[in-house]
C-alpha cells in the first residue's frame, strides 16, 4: 500500500523551493530549481507514494498548479495571510516556508483557497484586463485635458468623447496632444474587442442575464460578479459573502467592550470597488426602491460614504445573537424599521402617572405624616 507524500512549494518568479515530507513528518527530499514546468514535473515524478502538493496563492500560481496536477498529484492552494498567521516563525527562509507548508498539509491544517475551473479563471482574467485598460484610458483622458489646459485651450467636460472634437484638437498641430490621442484611440479599440468577448460570455451565462434585471447593473458588471462569485453555493451565508467582498467592518472585542472599525482590507478589492460604482448608478435608476431609500436616509445621518456602503451591502437584516443582552436586544429592536415607526409616536403616548408626579410635579416624598395631611400636601402640588 502506497503511503502519502506531502510536498510544500515555496514559489517565486525565478526559483521554486520544494520540500517532500512523509506521514511521520520526516523530510524525504529538498530541492531548489527554476520556474520551468519541466523541472517541477521531474521533481514530483521522482518522489514515491501518492503525492499531495500545496503552494500559496500568488500572481503566477496557475502555471505551478497545472504543472503539478499534470503529474497526477492532488494539488491545493493555501491562503497566504491565514497561513502566515498559523505558521509564522522567527526564522524565515524559503526552505523553512516550504517545510511549514508541507507540515501543515500533513496535519490537514491548510487554510484553503477556492480554485475556480479554467473557464472561470479565463473570465476573471478578461474582466481584470478590461478594468486595467479602462483605467489606462481614463489616465490618458486626464493627461489630454491637462495638456489642453496647459495650452490655454478652452474645452467642455467630456468633449473628448466626440470624434469631431478630437479632429479639431488635432488640427491645432500640438505633437503631445496628437500622441496622446493616438494612444487613446488604440486603447479604445482594444477595449471594444474585450467588450465583444464579455458580451459573448454574457449571452452564455444565465446568472449574468438575471443580474442585469437589477437597476444599475450592466453586462460588464454582471459578468464580473459571475466570474468572482459563482458558484454562489460556496458561501455558506450572506455574512461570509459580505466578508469576501469587504462589506463588513472589522471588529475588536475584549471582555465587555465591542468596537466596529473600518471595512476589511483583506477582501476582493475589485468587487468592492465595482459595487461602489454600481450603488451610485442604482440610486439614480431606482430612486423609489427600498435599497436607495435606505441609503439616502443613512446618508443624511452619517454621510454619503456610509450610505453607499449600506446600499452596496444590500441592507442585510441583522440576525439576533444568542448571547445578546437585554439592552442589545432593545437597541436592535428600536433601530429596525418597525421600531423606528413606533418610536416616532413616543411624544403622543401618555406618560406614566407616577413618572409625571415625580418628574413633572416634583413630588418625590410627603413631608407630612398621616393620610389627611398627605392628601392636602398632594392636592396643593397637583
Amino acid at each position: 500500500m502506497e503511503t502519502n507524500t506531502y510536498v510544500g512549494l515555496d514559489v517565486h518568479r525565478k526559483t521554486v523551493v520544494a520540500t517532500a515530507m512523509d506521514p511521520m513528518g520526516r523530510s524525504i527530499r529538498h530541492s531548489t530549481f527554476g520556474p520551468t514546468r519541466q523541472e517541477l514535473t521531474d521533481f514530483l515524478s521522482a518522489i514515491p507514494g501518492t503525492k499531495k502538493v500545496v503552494l500559496e496563492a500568488c500572481a503566477f500560481w496557475e502555471r505551478y498548479y497545472e504543472a503539478a496536477a499534470s503529474t497526477g498529484a492532488e494539488v491545493v492552494v493555501s491562503h497566504p495571510l491565514k497561513t502566515r498567521l498559523i505558521a509564522e516563525a522567527s526564522l524565515k527562509t524559503d526552505r523553512v516556508d516550504s517545510e511549514a507548508l508541507a507540515n501543515l498539509l500533513r496535519l490537514d491544517s491548510i487554510p484553503l483557497t477556492y480554485i475556480p475551473p479554467p473557464e472561470i479563471r479565463a473570465l476573471r482574467h478578461l474582466v481584470l484586463e478590461r478594468l486595467f485598460y479602462t483605467r489606462k484610458r481614463t489616465a490618458f483622458l486626464n493627461h489630454i485635458y491637462a495638456r489642453l489646459a496647459q495650452r490655454d485651450i478652452h474645452y467642455e467636460s467630456g468633449v473628448l468623447q466626440h470624434k469631431r472634437a478630437r479632429a479639431q484638437f488635432r488640427e491645432r498641430g500640438f505633437p503631445e496632444i496628437d500622441r496622446a490621442l493616438d494612444a487613446l484611440e488604440d486603447l479604445e479599440g482594444r477595449c471594444k474587442e474585450m467588450d465583444q468577448a464579455i458580451h459573448d460570455a454574457f449571452l452564455n451565462s444565465s446568472e449574468a442575464q438575471l443580474l442585469t434585471t437589477i437597476p444599475g447593473i450592466g453586462e460588464i458588471t454582471a459578468v464580473a460578479l459571475v466570474a468572482f462569485l459563482c458558484p454562489i453555493e460556496r458561501f455558506a451565508n450572506v455574512e461570509k459573502l459580505s466578508s469576501y467582498v469587504g462589506l463588513c467592518p472589522t471588529t475588536y472585542q475584549s471582555a465587555d467592550r465591542l468596537y466596529h472599525g473600518k471595512l476589511k482590507h483583506d477582501c476582493n478589492a475589485v468587487l468592492r470597488w465595482l459595487l461602489v460604482e454600481v450603488s451610485w448608478t442604482h440610486r439614480v435608476h431606482a430612486r423609489t426602491g427600498d435599497v436607495a431609500k435606505y441609503a439616502r436616509r443613512l446618508s443624511r445621518r452619517r454621510g454619503k460614504m456610509r450610505g453607499t456602503v449600506a446600499e452596496r451591502a444590500g441592507c442585510p437584516r441583522v440576525r439576533p445573537s444568542l448571547n445578546e443582552t437585554f439592552v442589545q436586544k432593545m437597541r436592535r429592536k428600536v433601530r429596525s424599521e418597525k421600531g423606528r415607526s413606533h418610536y416616532r409616536h413616543r411624544k403622543c403616548i401618555v406618560e406614566p402617572v407616577f413618572g409625571q408626579i415625580k418628574q413633572g410635579r416634583g413630588l418625590r416624598q410627603f413631608p407630612l405624616r398621616g393620610s389627611a395631611r398627605s392628601k392636602g400636601n398632594a392636592s396643593s402640588r397637583l
